[in-house]
């Protein structure tokens, strides 16, 4: 007969807690050192409410790398970022659906079909002193992010 093991509550809570803070560091801004003099952050389940504030908090312009339904969503709810933006590159859309106004408002505008041309598009608008953010959001978020850190660490010559 074979023996069953029980959980006890401290470890449940214990396991509770590794899966809680797996989240929240998964979910936080996170910075990546510098590519091509730009400070590269990235945010994977972005908070849509608060991602404004973060964009406005960064003291130069910002290329901002995420995927269509992040940069739609966030631009269609604030708007006023476009003045912040000096590119929008989105890496799951060849297509480019963002609204007139946002696509005159943003200097640089591209749409790719894959987080490393969407990185390497970058190097195309990048300027010492800014910053570039990469968000991921939905269910192909993680294969997004290892895409990203992937990618990141070649340019980078790591």
């Amino acid at each position: 007969m074979e023996k069953q093991r029980t959980i006890s509550a401290e470890e449940l809570l214990l396991g509770a807690r590794k899966e809680s803070l797996s989240r929240i560091n998964q979910s936080s801004l996170r910075s990546h050192g510098k590519l091509w003099g730009m400070d590269v952050f990235s945010w994977i389940h972005p908070n849509m409410s608060t991602i404004g504030t973060t964009i406005n908090s960064f003291p130069s312009s910002v290329r901002w790398v995420g995927n269509a339904h992040d940069l739609t969503s966030v631009l269609e709810s604030q708007p006023e970022l476009i003045h912040k933006l000096s590119a929008a590159l989105m890496f799951d859309n060849s297509i480019f659906t963002l609204k007139n106004e946002h696509l005159l408002g943003i200097e640089n505008c591209v749409g790719t079909t894959s987080v490393e041309e969407a990185l390497r598009m970058t190097k195309i608008a990048a300027k010492p002193q800014s910053v570039l953010l990469f968000t991921a959001s939905g269910e192909n978020a993680e294969d997004a992010k290892n895409e990203f850190e992937r990618t990141l660490n070649l340019l980078q010559g790591k």
